[in-house]
């Protein structure tokens, strides 16, 4: 006769489904800080990644504020990285190179939230000591940029030609990598001009921007930098523009502008990036 245990089959079932609402329980607390969701705030590289730490570092928790999630900085080798990051939807916030915005906006669907009060004013500077007197002189030689895919050499190298130098015709770029490399490129002879940035020469070393002078002004741009959002964040634009404009307004928000030489942050408008399409061509043509 068989004998029977009809508990048995009934606990280990209960047991089992224990085990599984268990088990189940912690995948659901594994996924849920697994998917905790870090927002990263993307640097344009036009100075050394060090450098833009420290300046946009005080951006960190008024970003954290108002996307209610922790925020991250971080800045790619090169200006062709930085696009193809862009790309990639590595950046959820972006402090961006203004036709990189643009270009951003149109082909991603980045939304811009704000931009700097100072318009991006392109310098092309020379050593103190140089002989350079005219753009003129120039034809021939190598002019140091950050990247031929920077807004000031975008500017720069149409300025230049309205002056009658073509780019890679009249004279060659060297890219240097930062704007603190391109002055350095000037001072030690591997270029006779650089294109740089009104706000570069407040933001390297006043010894380094004491070795070089101002040969002409170039065209300015709408801003020095815009602040955009990755489309996934439109929700918070309204915010995150409020957000930044308001700190800007602040004490330790006007340190902040000034350490940059930005003047103060505006809210920006989708329209505001629209007349930079025939730049957004002049990029096209350099990258």
């Amino acid at each position: 006769m068989e004998h029977r245990q009809p508990d048995r089959p009934q606990r280990t079932r209960r047991q089992v489904l224990a085990m599984l609402a268990a088990g189940a329980g912690l995948l659901g607390a594994g996924r849920g800080q697994a998917q905790e969701r870090v927002a990263t705030l993307g640097i344009v590289p036009y100075l050394p990644a060090q450098r833009l730490v420290t300046l946009y570092a005080p951006l960190q928790p008024v970003l954290q504020a108002a996307l209610g999630t922790r925020v991250e900085l971080a800045s790619a080798r090169d200006y062709r990285a930085h696009v193809q990051r862009l790309r990639d939807g590595a950046y959820d916030v972006v402090v961006d190179s203004l036709f990189i915005a643009r270009l951003a906006q149109r082909e991603l669907g980045h939304v811009p939230v704000a931009r700097t009060q100072v318009p991006l004013e392109p310098l092309l500077v020379v050593a103190a000591d140089s002989a350079v007197a005219d753009v003129a002189q120039l034809r021939g030689r190598a002019i140091a940029v950050t990247d031929r895919l920077a807004a000031l050499t975008v500017l720069g190298t149409r300025g230049l030609r309205e002056r009658g130098l073509a780019v890679d015709v009249d004279y060659t770029l060297v890219v240097s990598g930062s704007h603190a490399n391109s002055l350095h490129r000037v001072l030690v002879g591997d270029a006779a001009a650089a294109i740089v940035s009104a706000t570069t020469l407040a933001q390297v070393d006043p010894s380094l921007a004491s070795r070089v002078r101002v040969l002409v002004p170039l065209p300015k741009g709408l801003s020095a930098v815009v602040y955009h959002a990755a489309p996934g964040w439109r929700s918070r634009a309204a915010a995150l523009s409020q957000a930044l404009v308001t700190f800007a307004a602040t004490p330790p928000g006007q340190a902040f502008v000034r350490a940059l030489g930005h003047g103060g942050l505006l809210p920006a408008r989708e329209e505001d990036l629209r007349d930079l399409d025939p730049f957004v061509l002049e990029y096209y043509r350099l990258s």
